[in-house]
């Protein structure tokens, strides 16, 4: 467990919000290298090997950037803009205070040029291809003007042949590692595309092992699985349950008289008049042909009987099929209570039995199963 105190000051710090926490978490990373710069500089100051004013004044403006990237982040400010991490803006200051090092502190300059490639490589987890080969290229323009101008200024510092080289190091391998950044970049990007895709492909594959394609409702696979859920919770929380086989009525002279496109269409408009009707836990599935399954969980008898009256009589009017009235359709239905330590098969025989009851006495009707 984490030490509640240690809880109180990562909420404090990184937020409550996950994709803030993510931001600030990888923001901190690099404050620590930051952190490290400005030791390192005060250092230098220290030893002589930096001008005091110079150095003392790059300490500074560098604690102010770095407070105000973390307050701008930390606010939420940032989520105005493309970039709520603002990658760009800091590894673009990140390289202009770099070469702003490069020039005051010439007897580390070779150390910070490799730091300059690791601002780089950072770009492979955050930047667009496109945008980590513009910083290779303008890390590369600024070190190549900081190191012309210094030698222009201070040839005993910084000897001009020297200064060819790192520039020629420069030029040679800080494109190439954007380059191989943007190639990391690029298969980053790749794979989240692929696990999006992924994702969708087993949400479509879900739909399909437990959706009906024509009416959208669950199938009767996905049905009995329900059914078998529901029977267990019946017997550990002794709740009521009960269920309603629906039948259409005369479905077979809809396929006859109008063909199988008009009767595909009577079961979609079934299940998009039911289902506004029916309470947040009933459950409405295909269970095959022109046979659905009302599932009832923790509903009495007679709040069943009320339940699928209900949807009986507006299925039956007339308004309701004033758009397509040659579609009108009615159903009988037969309801059963589950008994404790019956087997779902038998309940569901008894409510077919209801139903074939109701078929006989007329049709357009819903009984109660003995």
């Amino acid at each position: 467990m984490f030490n509640p105190s240690l809880q109180s000051l990562s909420l404090l710090v990184l937020g409550s919000d996950p994709r803030m926490r993510r931001y600030l978490s990888r923001y901190l990373l690099s404050a620590a290298v930051y952190a490290f710069s400005l030791l390192a500089q005060l250092a230098q100051v220290w030893m002589g090997h930096a001008p005091p004013a110079a150095g003392l004044a790059y300490v500074a403006v560098l604690v102010i950037t770095v407070i105000g990237f973390y307050v701008m982040i930390r606010s939420s400010f940032s989520q105005r803009f493309a970039d709520p991490a603002l990658t760009a803006v800091q590894m673009s200051f990140a390289i202009v205070a770099l070469a702003l090092a490069y020039a005051i502190n010439p007897s580390v300059r070779g150390m910070l040029l490799m730091i300059v490639a690791l601002v780089l490589i950072y770009g492979a987890f955050t930047l667009p291809p496109r945008g980590c080969r513009r910083l290779g290229w303008f890390s590369v323009a600024l070190l190549g003007l900081t190191m012309g101008v210094s030698s222009w200024h201070s040839p005993e510092v910084f000897a001009p042949q020297v200064e060819g080289l790192h520039f020629f190091f420069s030029l040679v391998v800080l494109p190439a590692i954007a380059i191989l950044a943007g190639q990391l970049s690029r298969l980053r990007s790749n794979m989240q595309t692929q696990k999006v895709e992924l994702r969708q492909a087993l949400e479509r594959i879900r739909l399909l092992a437990t959706r009906d394609e024509l009416t959208g409702l669950p199938n009767r696979r996905h049905a009995q699985d329900l059914l078998d859920h529901e029977a267990r919770r019946t017997r550990q929380e002794k709740a009521p349950l009960c269920l309603c086989l629906i039948d259409l009525d005369h479905f077979k002279q809809i396929n006859d008289a109008l063909g199988h496109a008009a009767g595909d269409e009577v079961l979609r408009l079934v299940a998009r008049y039911a289902e506004p009707l029916l309470r947040e836990t009933d459950v409405l599935a295909r269970w095959g042909g022109e046979e659905f399954l009302l599932l009832l969980p923790d509903t009495q008898p007679s709040d069943a009987e009320k339940v699928v009256e209900r949807l009986r009589a507006r299925l039956s009017s007339v308004d309701t099929w004033r758009e397509r009235p040659e579609l009108r359709v009615t159903f009988s239905g037969g309801i059963t209570a589950h008994r404790e330590g019956e087997s779902m098969q038998n309940t569901i025989a008894r409510a077919d039995a209801a139903l074939y009851k109701a078929k006989n006495n007329g049709r357009d009707r819903v009984l109660m199963a003995a």
